[in-house]
């Protein structure tokens, strides 16, 4: 059993290392530019990818637990789902200068996984169908939300570079504003019926305990976030946002949605 531990160990580090050079090439590719730094930036990423998918499976075969049966799980998952949506992404769209945003949020989400502690069971009266359902949701949610974040903040830094007429550089290896604001909105479209569903599967559950009124922390950012997000995609519609307003609506939205996450798994270590 030890033994075990030790392998299911050494591979997360092995990820986690694995993510670092990818962080610190695509950080090397948005500062310098240049077709080779590209390459090795996003084979680098798929590496770190191909290992990210051993290491969850040898945790499972090991554990002989669903790789979503406790929140620390449930992130390494997520952060997998991340990776792999930019990748998918950037085979349509050449936008691999995003990893510079979107790969050090997958390591901390990971690193976020790897601190354990004592998780209390899943109560008996919520086992049911809808566990991997808002599981599910919630996931494939967060994983839309976390694209439209590292979009959200690509864009803040675009316009920065425009107003101050840097148009060199960095300002040359980021996508257009028109691009970023337009992916950002098709992001969060897909994220928030994901994420609504999320909250409604979770209000389920805590009046099935009796618990209803009884937020915790988690659960009160969980559900700002989800207020953010629908502001943005209100304000879009209605109030004509578009641009840095909806980024930074973003930005807050995806942030909450963070300390919602930090709030679970604190809960778990404490």
């Amino acid at each position: 059993r030890l033994r075990d531990m030790t392998s299911v160990t050494a591979l997360f580090v092995l990820t986690v290392a694995c993510y670092v050079l990818a962080s610190a090439l695509f950080g090397l590719d948005l500062g310098r530019g240049g077709a080779k730094t590209e390459s090795w930036a996003v084979r680098a990423l798929w590496l770190a990818t191909g290992v990210h998918v051993v290491y969850l499976c040898v945790d499972y075969a090991y554990s002989g637990r669903t790789p979503v049966a406790t929140v620390h799980q449930t992130l390494a998952v997520l952060s997998l789902l991340i990776v792999v949506s930019f990748l998918a992404t950037m085979r349509r769209h050449r936008l691999p200068v995003l990893g510079a945003f979107i790969t050090p949020m997958t390591l901390l989400l990971l690193l976020a996984a790897g601190f354990k502690g004592h998780v209390a069971e899943v109560p008996e009266p919520v086992r049911s169908v809808l566990l991997p359902f808002h599981i599910l949701v919630n996931v494939l949610g967060l994983a839309a939300f976390a694209l439209a974040f590292a979009v959200a903040v690509a864009y803040v830094i675009q316009e920065q570079l425009l107003r101050r007429r840097q148009v060199g550089g960095v300002f040359q290896r980021l996508p257009a504003l028109d691009v970023l604001d337009s992916w950002g909105f098709r992001l969060v479209t897909i994220g928030f019926p994901l994420f609504t569903l999320g909250v409604v599967t979770g209000s389920i559950w805590a009046a099935r305990l009796g618990n209803v009124l009884e937020f915790s922390t988690g659960q009160g950012f969980a559900l700002l976030a989800w207020v953010f997000f629908a502001c943005v995609l209100l304000s879009r519609a209605a109030g004509g946002w578009r641009g840095r307003r909806a980024a930074i609506g973003t930005m807050l939205g995806f942030l909450c949605a963070l300390a919602a996450i930090g709030g679970y798994v604190l809960r778990g270590v404490s």
